[in-house]
């Protein structure tokens, strides 16, 4: 999806989180009662997923509700295939046949794997660090944004793009 366009797709997961919370509840969807259930799954195949799931989250370094977000939703998704009997063997078999085509799949990933200081969400991070440094120091005026920070920021490159 080009990125111009995924604004309004990203209200639309703010507001399906936002009702999943308040139908679910906090607990369940606010991921309390999911994170707890799911990192002590008796199934080890999707607690050792929650584990994965986890550490990436922990890797988004100083964006808080990217963090949860990715935690929250994928730990929810995993919490409802693992408890639905319809779901559950249908989860496992696709694990099975990723793990079938583990190769295959190493070989695709390799020019689209990143390191966790590579992540979009982290670069985006240190980005606003430079902002914000840059306005202490007085190089930009208080409410700039750094042209680092700039490139992450589509309405600034739609600006960019409309010169051309």
């Amino acid at each position: 999806m080009d990125i111009m366009f995924g604004e309004k797709n990203k209200k639309y997961i703010r507001l399906a989180i936002w009702l999943l919370r308040k139908k679910l509840g906090e607990d369940v969807a606010g991921g309390k009662a999911v994170h707890e259930d799911i990192i002590n799954c008796a199934n080890p195949v999707f607690r050792i997923l929650a584990e994965i799931i986890n550490a990436a989250s922990e890797n988004i370094k100083y964006e808080e509700y990217q963090r949860n977000t990715v935690r929250e939703l994928s730990e929810l998704g995993l919490w409802i295939v693992s408890k639905d009997t319809g779901y559950k063997p249908v989860a496992i078999w696709i694990i099975k046949q990723i793990l079938d085509h583990k190769e295959e799949l190493e070989e695709a990933l390799k020019d689209y794997y990143q390191e966790p200081e590579e992540w979009y969400v982290n670069v985006w991070s240190e980005s606003k660090k430079m902002s914000k440094e840059k306005r202490k120091k007085g190089k930009i005026p208080k409410y700039a944004m750094s042209e680092e920070e700039k490139i992450f920021t589509p309405s600034e490159q739609q600006k960019k793009l409309n010169k051309y």
